[in-house]
């Protein structure tokens, strides 16, 4: 029996940028879900390298399983072509929840964590990945 999702997310490409938006408490259904519909975009967009800005301003928190499964897709993204990932927080405390996660990433990618999207977004962006405007924000 899998459990109900708590939690939500929403995803988009801006260019080479995969944008995971994050919201509420996560358990890990939520987590595996992110998984799932994200490596469906990054297989439909084939071989080529992508970063990852995971916006956690309206993020909450999540359980340590949920944080596992994160883990995961991570891992699995960087197997897939992920090769750099900046966060946004809107809290210290969220931050240091995930500061374990950040310290792993290091080590498979560039990381940083960033003050706001548009700071993110010029990072990933020195970095070589193309990014485009926010469909969502399109006249």
């Amino acid at each position: 029996m899998e459990w109900t999702q708590h939690g939500s997310y929403a995803l988009h490409w801006q260019g080479d940028i995969l944008v995971a938006r994050y919201e509420g408490a996560w358990n890990d259904v939520a987590a595996k879900h992110l998984h799932r519909d994200a490596r469906i975009l990054w297989q439909l967009r084939g071989p080529a390298a992508w970063g990852l800005l995971s916006d956690a301003r309206d993020w909450t928190g999540a359980t340590p399983e949920a944080l596992e499964a994160w883990w995961a897709f991570f891992e699995d993204g960087v197997a897939h072509g992920l090769i750099a990932a900046s966060d946004v927080h809107a809290s210290m405390f969220n931050s240091v929840m995930v500061s374990p996660l950040a310290e792993r990433a290091m080590r498979l990618a560039h990381y940083r964590s960033s003050r706001s999207v548009d700071d993110a977004l010029a990072w990933l962006a020195q970095l070589g990945l193309k990014t485009a405007p926010d469909p969502s924000k399109a006249p």
